[in-house]
Parts: structure tokens; C-alpha cells; sequence
């Protein structure tokens, strides 16, 4: 297990807080802390052996879908 920090484009509030909630269920992850200014989220994971194929999958999963809903 370690800790991965993405950095994040999303900006909206409402779905940094979305994003915080879902984060918390994907299977693997124990917990997470979004940063102040929401410029980035740290979690704990159980398994990423490749930590940017991890960050890229997060992002591509859980941040675009957000980012399409509330910033477009």
C-alpha cells in the first residue's frame, strides 16, 4: 500500500466534493484528502505498483465524467 497524489483539473466545488464522496468507495482505496485549493487529492491504495497508470486510470474514471457534468 502507499500514498498517490493526483493533481486535479476539476475546479468546480460541488464536484471536488463528489469527487471526494466517490473516491471513498472505489474498491482499493482506504481514504482520501483533497487538498485546500483542490488542486490535488491524496490517497491511500492498497495496490498500485505502476503509481502513473494509476493516476492516469483515476482521472480518466472518476474526474473527467465529473468535469463533463459540471464544466461544460
Amino acid at each position: 500500500s502507499r500514498f498517490v497524489v493526483i493533481p486535479l483539473d476539476l475546479r468546480d466545488h460541488t464536484a471536488l466534493a463528489a469527487l471526494a464522496m466517490i473516491t471513498t468507495v472505489v474498491p482499493g482505496t482506504v481514504g482520501c484528502e483533497l487538498a485546500r485549493d483542490g488542486s490535488s487529492v491524496l490517497l491511500h491504495v492498497w495496490d498500485a505498483p505502476d503509481e502513473a497508470a494509476f493516476i492516469a486510470h483515476y482521472k480518466r474514471s472518476y474526474e473527467q465524467p465529473l468535469r463533463e457534468i459540471f464544466e461544460s
